[in-house]
């Protein structure tokens, strides 16, 4: 039995000594070859048969400004991979399955093959592979370094912003050169849906925030770079949907690109229902209440949430 046993260690160390020489065989940082790449891709092309002048010329563009630089070092694997547009970050231990090499990157394995030109790049389950040249350098190029904290850092902000979805902050005016003055207004952004005649559906992000006892809502590209336009300086309705599921209209005024709740003197309904209940509110706003040559609806969903402790934490301020 202790035999046996001795066997079996002998043969997992040798195991593990022929996986180990793999990954010392491919240190160092690689770059795409980009003329088999472009081989590559044409191949595919024809297997679809998609290939036109069209798509060659397109192609031939999306390979010239093409950057995948990767470096091994120790047993991982980091670098970045853009092509036609897209970008990857990858950044993953290197693992054996059934004595093959192979990485994880969003989820989704590839495997390393190593040849006399350096390594494939191969998706499982993918035809198409990425011959990988060894390089001169012992690192990345600070260009593909900076890339990388760049979009780690846009990774991180999204992530961020996801987080903060529907909870309620602290927005702080400036004055006419740009300044904090000192005096803040709780806000918070969610997401909701865009209709129309033209368009099925489409997601928005709404930006709702608190002035002067009322709620003013603006709504937002699903990008959040771009403010949706509305009719300016006009009447029109919104419906609100409770908990108990009873619905109500109310007054708003729509002007450049906001949306003002219960002008005048009425009784702001949205205001009243966040600040002293509990629970969410439907939203349907409808531009066409306020003129007939828009056919725009946005629906979203308002939760008082955290809205009470903000609310408290500037007038302590």
């Amino acid at each position: 039995m202790k035999n046996l046993t001795t066997l079996v260690t002998l043969l997992l160390l040798i195991l593990f000594s022929c996986q180990s020489n793999k990954i010392d065989d491919i240190q160092g940082v690689y770059t795409v070859d980009k003329e088999l790449l472009k081989k590559e891709l044409m191949n595919n092309l024809k297997d679809e048969n998609n290939q036109t002048a069209l798509s060659t010329a397109v192609l031939d563009k999306a390979i010239e400004n093409s950057v995948i630089e990767l470096n091994v070092s120790g047993d991982s694997l980091k670098g970045l991979m853009f092509l036609a547009g897209q970008t990857s970050l990858i950044n993953s231990k290197i693992f054996y399955r059934n004595d093959s090499m192979l990485i994880n990157t969003d989820g989704d394995d590839a495997y390393i093959i190593p040849n006399s030109d350096g390594f494939l790049f191969q998706n499982v389950g993918s035809k198409m592979h990425i011959q990988m040249i060894k390089a001169d350098q012992k690192k990345l190029s600070k260009d593909t370094e900076m890339a990388i904290d760049n979009l780690l850092q846009k990774k991180a902000e999204v992530k961020e912003f996801e987080e903060s979805i529907g909870k309620w902050k602290i927005g702080n005016y400036v004055d006419d050169f740009g300044d904090k003055t000192g005096e803040g207004y709780p806000y918070c952004i969610v997401k909701g849906e865009h209709t129309n005649s033209a368009v099925v559906k489409s997601d928005v992000f709404v930006k709702a925030y608190l002035e002067g006892g009322k709620f003013i809502f603006q709504i937002f590209n699903s990008s959040m770079t771009l403010k949706e336009s509305f009719p300016d300086n006009e009447f029109g309705y919104i419906k609100i949907k409770y908990p108990d599921d009873d619905v109500e209209r109310e007054k708003v005024f729509f002007f450049k690109n906001y949306i003002l709740e219960s002008p005048g003197d009425e009784k702001p309904l949205v205001h009243d229902f966040l600040l002293n209940e509990d629970g969410e509110l439907k939203i349907l706003i409808d531009v066409s209440t306020a003129s007939k040559y828009y056919s725009d609806k946005y629906q979203f969903i308002l939760k008082s949430n955290n809205l009470k402790e903000i609310i408290s934490s500037l007038k302590n301020n």
